[in-house]
């Protein structure tokens, strides 16, 4: 993946876990400190999978992906996106009244941020008359997330929101791989300490083999997430990020299996993290109906022969 050889990789990693360790409400600060925006603009693909997926693992909650937004907009700017959990609008971005209902990454309420909403296939900045704010819950609870429902004028602005969802997808899918790895460390550090008739856990087969599939399912979306950035097309990204999504799903199955009871306890760090995994799945498009999606597409572009009788 790119250009970056392995010593400048281990380097740039170590640098994302420092600005993730300085991060709290804006990490832009950090990130600017060493660099990210120049390594973006060297290699695009290993700058992004290395911070994405670093936040991952360390199960950080940023405002990364805003950060990133605005450097692809070429934006010195602290702006906040409200990110979409359905369809995005066709059409209304530049008319008066525009209605908004999203996710932001933090409060954008008297924050200063300038709020940036998609529209059709651009981004617009919204001049916001009414914001409401409310804590989300669910997976998203413990999080920074913010439900917002705003209202306001849309002015144009000339951002390409495909190219924008095809990055943040790719970026989604690489925090989820990451998040898959920090999931397997803990379940392995379970099986390795439990003991069982005189022996860890971890040694006997059944829980082995569990472990092993999580493991394959989250190289499998490493790997995917790797050509879809050679690739370069949308549907490439939104496959990938599924993908992602959907080895966290087997692999937060398989953690708690082997970890059994504990894993189901708040006071372990596995129920935390399978929640914050689903709600990233749920951002910029749930991985739940891309199958179908694909499927239906695919019959339609093929005319099926007549199933004989047997």
């Amino acid at each position: 993946m790119g250009t970056v050889d392995d010593d400048l990789k281990e380097l740039v990693q170590t640098s994302v876990q420092q600005a993730l360790a300085q991060a709290s409400d804006d990490i832009s600060p950090a990130l600017a400190e060493f660099g990210w925006a120049d390594l973006a603009a060297t290699d695009e693909a290993s700058a992004f999978t290395t911070l994405f997926e670093e936040q991952g693992r360390q199960a950080a909650d940023t405002d990364a992906l805003d950060v990133v937004t605005m450097a692809i907009l070429g934006l010195e700017v602290a702006g906040s996106v409200i990110w979409p959990v359905g369809r995005v609008p066709e059409s209304g971005g530049t008319s008066e009244g525009m209605d908004v209902d999203g996710v932001a990454l933090r409060s954008v309420a008297d924050s200063g941020r300038t709020i940036f909403v998609p529209v059709g296939g651009t981004l617009h900045v919204l001049a916001a008359s009414s914001i409401e704010e409310s804590t989300l819950g669910g997976m998203a609870s413990g999080s920074k997330w913010m439900r917002v429902q705003a209202r306001g004028d849309g002015a144009f602005f000339q951002g390409s929101w495909p190219e924008i969802e095809r990055r943040c997808r790719l970026a989604i899918g690489s925090e989820l791989v990451g998040l898959c790895q920090r999931i397997i460390d803990a379940a392995v550090t379970h099986v390795s300490a439990r003991r069982q008739f005189g022996r860890p856990i971890g040694t006997y087969q059944a829980v082995r083999h569990r472990l092993a599939e999580a493991y394959a399912e989250m190289v499998g979306a490493q790997a995917l997430i790797a050509a879809a950035w050679e690739d370069g097309s949308p549907e490439s990204a939104l496959v990938a990020k599924a993908v992602a999504g959907t080895a966290h799903d087997v692999v937060s199955k398989q953690a708690m299996q082997v970890c059994g009871a504990v894993g189901l306890s708040e006071e372990h760090e596995l129920p935390s993290l399978v929640r914050r995994g689903f709600a990233l799945d749920a951002l910029i498009g749930s991985s739940r109906p891309v199958p179908s999606k694909f499927g239906r597409r695919l019959l339609a572009r093929e005319k099926l022969e007549p199933v004989g009788q047997f």
